[in-house]
């Protein structure tokens, strides 16, 4: 009896292998065969699945946007403000895994100063986040500002959170400090 192979967790296991590989050696040590060799299986297994290492950089892409929305979903009960609370923290590394995910993340944002289709994956990803921010932000007042308002503070927001975000990368500041300033900066607001 042949044996059942459930393709979509295969596909995810090679993107995982990717990012591994990636957190490593960036994007440009990117190679089948180094993918390969992470995930445990042949080159040409990747090549069935993606086609090319072009393909398979992008929907690693597509693959960490689509993780950082399914969390985004998990909150779905929670209150307005602290679902954007989430947004803007989530991507600050607490532990070794968030570590890992964040360095992965800001490896595609230097690839996408040369890779278009990248680069037009994390706008459309952080266009998204800006204009959920601001939905947020509306939600949680009691009294309506404008809509502009609320998108020039979304905006300020998530460019605080990458900041801190990137001061916790290098050392600068820890996590608990780093959430600490987004939390004061969505309760001022």
């Amino acid at each position: 009896m042949p044996r059942v192979v459930d393709h979509e967790e295969r596909r995810t296991e090679i993107v995982h292998a990717l990012w591994y590989v990636i957190a490593e050696h960036g994007i440009e040590g990117v190679s089948l065969r180094h993918v390969a060799a992470a995930a445990e299986v042949s080159a040409g297994r990747i090549q069935h699945y993606f086609g090319t290492k072009e393909a398979l950089v992008v929907a690693g892409c597509e693959a960490l946007i689509g993780s950082a929305y399914t969390g985004y979903l998990e909150t779905e009960g929670a209150s307005p403000r602290d679902r954007l609370l989430h947004v803007v923290t989530q991507q600050v590394p607490h532990d070794e895994a968030g570590r890992f995910g964040v360095s992965v993340w800001y490896a595609y944002v230097a690839k996408a100063i040369s890779h278009p289709e990248i680069r037009r994956l994390l706008a459309e990803a952080r266009r998204g986040a800006e204009d959920e921010c601001a939905r947020l932000v509306l939600a949680a007042r009691p009294t309506g500002e404008g809509e502009g308002k609320a998108h020039q503070q979304a905006r300020r927001l998530l460019a605080l959170a990458d900041g801190l975000t990137l001061r916790v990368l290098v050392g600068d500041l820890d996590a608990t400090e780093a959430i600490a300033t987004l939390e004061a900066e969505v309760h001022s607001i």
